[in-house]
């Protein structure tokens, strides 16, 4: 055991246990996308030309291939113990040589899976630290861009271990980092019994998840050069949450300067409410944001303190602020996440920062987007074409889901029929549209507005094969997460993804996966995607020259359109007239599209679009068993 590990013995971390492939094929497809991700067992000798010595201590790696690699890095002090909902603080010095090679523990988190004798959540508090990936070098070599990966999963699941950047690392030359960040209500938590005690403006922000992701930034810039990559060349890109916290530290005043470029893929902006995470909720239960407050009752009633609201309310009126911070901090993070998730909201969006003013502006994402005094810096953003069809896939009001025969009748239950496939396929267009309509154009358009330089995507393969009589471009398409797929290809080697996934369109898909890996180091390199690529690529337009037509970038095999540039972008006016025009649903199908499509917070829709759809014939109506339906 590593010196460095004899300090973190105050907690046991939670094996992380992946089943077998049966279970794997029965579960959500989410969780089997992330899988295949997943890097196959890593080499577990030292190799000593990875000898490095950073701020902290010295390290040693490992050497796969042409690749250097250094895993499980400690850029913070755990966070635990005192330090769980504190700013985090730097990792201790150690003196003896931390031997890099072992996965860190995910953050800890609900667990993926659910099923017979598995715990239901994984992962440690002691997480916070980052992997190293860089091409085997010459100390004469010139230093390499850096680009810092921060995934996926809501901000509530994922681990920095489930990608493997060998490729971009490898045929790019590239530095790529992947980074840990405390997750849910352990990573973004405003409570007021929290700020009594002596604290700093970070850590009344709540904003913990968002720190992490500063914290290893930081890191990157005091030690990068020690690995091969330069410090005044970082790029960040993310996707999903992780692109609402490459978003987020454009927001950030205390981020700036500490990268140059940034990627957002499929991230959306909107921020949480700071009232809505200290208050209770109202009568009516509709919060955007999970309160602390409501956590708290939860945790007094699930251990029997309290029967009930009332009964806890009555409870803590007879304590201190400094004993809740105690009886807070006390709780193991299973018992808050299960309160967690006892005191959820009616219309919860996904975990979003807090606009507190120090960690994040209190104009919030949208705010710094649109601020012309603000550092300025090329970004890429954009979005996949069949977003939302991830998602309805699981909807079994609108797929029928089931145990298959013949050949698949091995597995317990998986989709077997698109019920009403017009439908489906309105209710996804519309979803995908909404999403990148906000993601993407809305984001591309604040950024112009502040004069910076935009590139804009959408991605769009579908090649995806038929299964059990199941078309999966119907049911999937160029859904949420899937470009993945083709940014860290090492998914596409495992049998699996190529067999069931990529199917016969593999060389196309290699060739697609090629051009974007291209396309994302040249901007890493040069702020530019279209600079310095290895081979012809057609042309990645800015998403709107001085005065000119919007335009982006659909990334597609050559089996379909190829790679080609495009000016539909979207608008809010026109994609409701659309809607309202639209022949696969009735008026009344129209409005409860309409308020489905708007429902979660930071999906909502200026009021005065409602009051205009239909002309105001969507006003009134009863929503209550959409509203059932969203909520389960």
């Amino acid at each position: 055991m590593r010196s460095y590990d004899l300090r973190l013995q105050q907690q046991k971390p939670i094996k992380v246990v992946y089943p077998e492939l049966e279970k794997i094929m029965a579960l959500r497809i989410p969780a089997l996308l992330c899988l295949l991700l997943i890097l196959a067992a890593c080499d577990s000798r030292v190799h000593e030309e990875t000898r490095r010595t950073t701020s902290y201590g010295p390290v040693i790696g490992t050497q796969e291939g042409s690749l250097s690699i250094w895993r499980q890095i400690p850029f913070a002090q755990p966070p635990i113990g005192a330090l769980r909902w504190r700013a985090p603080l730097p990792p201790l010095p150690w003196t003896e040589t931390l031997t890099a090679l072992e996965e860190a523990p995910a953050c800890f988190q609900r667990g993926w899976f659910q099923g017979d004798n598995e715990d239901p959540f994984s992962g440690a508090e002691d997480c916070l630290y980052l992997n190293i990936w860089a091409p085997t070098r010459t100390a004469s070599d010139q230093a390499l861009p850096v680009m810092v990966w921060i995934h996926g999963g809501a901000n509530t699941l994922g681990s920095a271990a489930t990608y493997n950047p060998r490729h971009l690392v490898e045929e790019q030359s590239v530095i790529v980092v992947t980074i840990a960040y405390r997750l849910a209500s352990l990573g973004w938590f405003r409570h007021p019994s929290l700020r009594a005690s002596p604290t700093t403006a970070m850590d009344d922000s709540g904003n913990f998840g968002t720190l992490d992701t500063i914290a290893a930034l930081q890191f990157v810039q005091d030690n990068i050069a020690e690995f091969g990559g330069d410090p005044s060349n970082v790029t960040i890109f993310g996707e999903s949450a992780g692109g609402h916290n490459v978003a987020a530290l454009l927001a950030s005043p205390l981020a700036d300067g500490l990268f140059q470029k940034a990627i957002i893929q499929s991230g959306i902006v909107s921020v949480a409410s700071l009232s809505e995470a200290e208050n209770d909720y109202p009568s009516d239960g509709v919060s955007g944001t999970i309160s602390s407050q409501e956590m708290l009752y939860q945790l007094l009633i699930n251990e029997g303190i309290a029967e009930d609201l009332v009964g806890a309310k009555q409870h803590l009126a007879n304590l201190s602020t400094s004993e809740i911070a105690d009886y807070l901090r006390a709780q193991t993070p299973t018992n808050l996440l299960k309160a967690e998730q006892a005191a959820k909201p009616l219309k919860l969006g996904m975990t979003r920062v807090f606009p507190d003013g120090v960690v994040v502006r209190s104009d919030g994402i949208v705010g710094a987007l649109k601020d012309p005094a603000r550092t300025k810096i090329p970004v890429l953003v954009g979005t996949n074409r069949d977003e939302t069809k991830l998602f309805n896939a699981m909807d079994p009001h609108l797929v029928e889901w089931g145990q298959p025969d013949g050949l698949w009748s091995f597995i317990d239950r998986m989709p077997l029929a698109i019920k009403n496939p017009d439908y489906y396929e309105a209710m996804s267009e519309y979803g995908s549209g909404f999403w990148k309509l906000r993601a993407t154009d809305d984001v591309a358009r604040s950024l112009t507005q502040s004069q910076q330089t935009v590139f804009a995507y959408r991605f769009d393969w579908d090649e995806l094969p038929t299964i059990q009589d199941l078309n999966y471009a119907d049911l999937l398409g160029a859904g949420h997460a899937m470009e993945l797929l083709f940014l860290f290809p090492a998914a596409m080697e495992q049998t699996l993804v190529s067999k069931f996934v990529i199917g016969d369109g593999a060389e196309a898909a290699a060739r697609l996966s090629q051009q974007m890996r291209n396309y994302w180091a040249a901007f890493a390199y040069t702020g530019d995607p279209n600079l310095g690529l290895p081979t012809p690529q057609p042309t990645w337009p800015v998403w709107q020259e001085a005065g000119g037509v919007e335009r982006f970038l659909i990334l597609d095999s050559d089996n379909d359109q190829g790679v080609v540039d495009s000016a539909a972008a979207l608008t809010l006016k026109a994609l409701l007239a659309k809607l309202e025009q639209d022949t696969r649903f009735d008026l009344m199908g129209r409005c409860q599209a309409l308020y489905g499509l708007t429902y979660r917070n930071g999906d909502s829709i200026d009021p005065s679009a409602w009051e205009t759809f239909a002309a105001g014939q969507c006003l009134d109506r009863d929503y209550q068993s959409v509203t059932q339906l969203l909520e389960r």
